[in-house]
């Protein structure tokens, strides 16, 4: 490979969009939910892991506790986290870094300071 060729290939590296991964968002079943429930919950996130989705499944988790990843799984206290952490994965409409920047830059506005006025 040339030194024109490896150069040529770094540019592209930089300069060229990365592809986005798709996102799937679950919500797990109640505690005392029947088996049938579980494991057609589990054949979902086995399938979305399969496709190479980023998974989402929301939790009921303690107040305190945070957003945890675990063997693939991103698992989320409630559906605006996991709303916000979907949209943060989502490909940008505006040429932003993703659909969640677009969002807050849309929800900010323009500010137009005060005007005297004779």
């Amino acid at each position: 490979m040339s030194t024109l060729e490896r150069r040529l290939h770094k540019l592209e590296e930089v300069l060229l969009p990365k592809p986005w991964q798709p996102v799937c968002m679950l919500t797990e079943p109640a505690s005392d939910a029947q088996d049938e429930e579980w494991a057609d919950y589990q054949r979902q996130v086995e399938a979305a892991k399969a496709r190479g989705d980023f998974v989402i499944v929301v939790a009921p988790m303690k107040p305190r506790e945070g957003r945890r990843t675990e063997k693939g799984v991103t698992y989320c206290a409630g559906e605006l986290d996991a709303s916000l952490l979907q949209a943060s994965r989502l490909p940008s409409a505006l040429g932003n870094n993703s659909l969640l920047v677009d969002v807050l830059k849309d929800a900010m506005g323009n500010v137009i300071g005060p005007v005297a006025r004779c």
